[in-house]
């Protein structure tokens, strides 16, 4: 193979060139009729595409590298967006689940200070207008709210109820813790009124047998 080669830059079936012979296009035969005027026949210069290695240059290889960190560049930049984005609808997503859990606590305080507050009235208006308020283990405490919660009584019942309430009205002892105490002091004192009644009873024995006597004697 000689010194000087030529290569063919295009393809055999690119619609783009022209279908002439090689010896048409170096001269060696007559032009036809219709290329007669033309001169000789100039083909066509071959740009090789972006990516070709076919006549690339020594520039070619850096200009692929920057083009590649151009795209990686945009690639990182895109997927930092999408995190960012990301930890944001997160960040949203838990601030509401926060602001409706506080705004649900809020609201439950709320009513519980507006049923203190509703039964504090209740309370008073039933002492201005002499109802009673019953308050035993089921409706003195509210376990849960820590208020008081009052139960109406009719008057009828108050009156049922007040005869069977006078013997435990009579009942001088405190829950106070000072029962014992208080019974012993009763019994002396029960105690003592009883010896004191024998003894003014014998008194009244031994008079009686003095006179007796002094009567006998006379």
């Amino acid at each position: 193979m000689g010194r000087y080669t030529t290569v063919q830059a295009y393809a055999d079936n690119n619609p783009n060139m022209r279908s002439v012979s090689y010896d048409q296009a170096t001269g060696k035969t007559e032009p036809s009729s219709s290329t007669a005027g033309a001169g000789a026949v100039k083909p066509e210069k071959v740009d090789n595409p972006y990516g070709s290695t076919a006549g690339a240059g020594s520039g070619e290889f850096h200009v692929y590298r920057h083009a590649r960190s151009r795209e990686m560049a945009r690639m990182a930049q895109l997927e930092y967006e999408e995190k960012q984005q990301l930890l944001h609808e997160d960040f949203e997503k838990r601030k509401h689940e926060m602001e409706t859990e506080e705004e649900r606590k809020t609201a439950k305080r709320r009513k519980k200070r507006m049923r203190g507050k509703e039964s504090k009235m209740r309370k008073k208006n039933m002492k201005l207008g002499g109802v009673g308020l019953q308050e035993d283990g089921t409706g003195g405490e509210n376990l849960e709210g820590g208020e008081e919660e009052f139960e109406y009584t009719p008057t009828h019942r108050q009156i049922e109820n007040k005869g069977d309430n006078d013997d435990a009205e009579k009942i001088e002892f405190k829950n106070d813790g000072s029962f014992l105490e208080m019974m012993k002091k009763k019994l002396a004192a029960e105690a003592a009124g009883t010896a004191k009644q024998t003894n003014n009873g014998n008194e009244r024995g031994d008079e009686n047998d003095l006179k007796t006597e002094s009567k006998e004697t006379s």
